[in-house]
């Protein structure tokens, strides 16, 4: 059933994005996507998010498709966060923002100043979602907090190097979100785009990347696979 359902979510994933490619339509995109892209570069913006569109299909299916090995899990984590940073530059470089308004830049028509606000608020308590937990693991030695099947094989001595570990990625994801939402804010509140923004974006993207393909590893290295098979 797992695999029936990724393929289907990745089918119409590629779906949308081929359509995009082929028609030049980027009204899938939300209105603030393309608020203030010129209808000269609409086409191209359309074209260019379909295409990471399919390559997100790609990583849905390599990551919910059960039959395949631990391997495409982890790469389909990477595409998937190469294929969500590369439609954010697309959308950023030809729409002056990642949320814009035509009536100017901020966050859905908000000011600059409170579109950071309102950004680096929601950074820090999605950050949370990464730090509590990381800092709990990391601390007590416990990895209850995971998936049973994921330390279901991990040898009792190994246990406290695996919380550690999965804590101090945690702890990662965090700082990632952070960082992104932060970014998010100065592409959203200037334009152009600062590159305090864009550095902030991509080092969060690579953070929030590693994090995850880090605690992939740890429990395969650990659990001898994801599932504890």
């Amino acid at each position: 059933m797992a695999d029936f359902i990724g393929v289907v979510i990745a089918g119409v994933t590629a779906l949308l994005g081929v359509y995009m490619i082929v028609t030049g339509d980027c009204r899938l995109l939300h209105g603030y996507h393309y608020a203030t892209t010129p209808e000269s570069e609409r086409p191209r913006l359309a074209r260019e998010t379909g295409a990471w569109m399919v390559l997100l299909s790609v990583s849905v299916a390599l990551m919910m498709m059960t039959s395949l090995p631990d391997w495409a899990t982890v790469v389909g984590v990477v595409l998937l966060v190469v294929g969500i940073a590369g439609m954010l530059v697309s959308i950023a470089r030809h729409n002056g923002g990642i949320v814009t308004s035509a009536a100017g830049a901020g966050l859905g028509g908000l000011s600059p100043r409170v579109s950071m606000a309102v950004c680096a608020a929601v950074g820090a308590l999605l950050s949370l979602g990464g730090l509590v937990p990381g800092v709990y693991m990391i601390a007590t030695g416990d990895v209850s907090l995971l998936h049973g099947y994921h330390y279901a094989n991990v040898a009792p001595a190994d246990v406290p190097a695996l919380a550690t570990g999965e804590g101090l990625a945690m702890v990662g994801l965090g700082v990632s979100l952070l960082a992104c939402m932060i970014g998010t804010g100065g592409l959203c509140a200037h334009r152009p785009a600062p590159r305090w923004a864009k550095a902030l974006m991509v080092a969060g993207g690579v953070l929030f990347a590693a994090s995850i393909v880090a605690m992939l590893l740890l429990i395969i290295h650990y659990n001898g696979s994801l599932m504890g098979e």
